[in-house]
């Protein structure tokens, strides 16, 4: 018995190590791919990415927000990390809540353009060009 709960025990180890490790990020390789490329850490990028989903969230309906979530899974992890790093603390209701999302974020100007332009067009890939330009819309 004693054998058994042990060799239990030593398997969930990894287990529960991959779930700590992994307990401040969420996975995404296409916004680590886009991180890399702008200079940016998979964390700054994936509290971006939650602070434009904060932003929709404020400025569009319910189903039209939905369509644009369906494209991040566990969507509301992003926001969450974005709200815990200190990007925003309770709602961003426009273009300029945005840019302040991102600079506390530690972007560049020139990091949250590109980014935003990125992150918008895989939004129309992913989902279609309707929901990307929902998302675009919500950005202005």
């Amino acid at each position: 018995m004693k054998r058994r709960i042990l060799l239990i025990a030593v398997a969930l180890i990894p287990l529960a190590l991959s779930c700590t490790a992994s307990a401040g990020t969420i996975d995404n390789s296409k916004i680590g791919k886009l991180a890399t490329s702008l200079g940016l850490s998979s964390e700054q990028a994936q509290a971006g990415v939650g602070s434009m989903l904060r932003l929709s969230q404020e400025r569009l309906d319910v189903a039209s927000y939905a369509k644009i979530a369906s494209v991040f899974p566990r969507s509301n992890e992003y926001i969450a990390l974005a709200k815990r790093l200190g990007a925003f603390k309770g709602v961003v209701a426009n273009s300029s809540g945005l840019n302040s999302a991102f600079n506390k974020l530690g972007f560049s100007p020139e990091q949250a353009s590109k980014f935003m332009a990125e992150v918008t067009g895989y939004v129309s890939q992913a989902a279609n060009p309707g929901v990307g330009m929902l998302f675009a819309n919500a950005m202005k």
